[in-house]
């Protein structure tokens, strides 16, 4: 039972945060991208990796198996991936959106 915190809390997190960024994500690659299709191409691929990538750290890095594991712990240690997770991948897609916006003058 305790696997299902280290599927679903990192789960809706990480769709919690790609819903929150879609609107001005899918704006700012139809700008970057040129095209609507492109964009939203780009926009579901974010989804998916700002919703997976949390749940791969979890279950990784989980001890939901373990024989002395508690709900408590789990249920930090899931906590701590998750929030690993969104900040790794939200900087990353940060950082590869900023470095394709063409500077002024160039």
């Amino acid at each position: 039972m305790l696997i299902a915190y280290e599927i679903l809390v990192p789960l809706l997190a990480g769709l919690a945060v790609s819903l929150y960024l879609r609107d001005v994500l899918g704006r700012l690659l139809a700008d970057l991208c040129g095209t609507a299709e492109r964009s939203d191409f780009w926009v579901r691929v974010s989804t998916v990796l700002m919703t997976a990538f949390p749940v791969l750290l979890a279950l990784w890095f989980g001890h939901s198996a373990a024989r002395d594991a508690d709900a408590a712990g789990v249920l930090r240690t899931t906590l701590i991936m998750t929030t690993a997770g969104i900040v790794v991948g939200v900087a990353v897609m940060g950082w590869s959106i900023a470095r394709s916006i063409p500077k002024a003058g160039k």
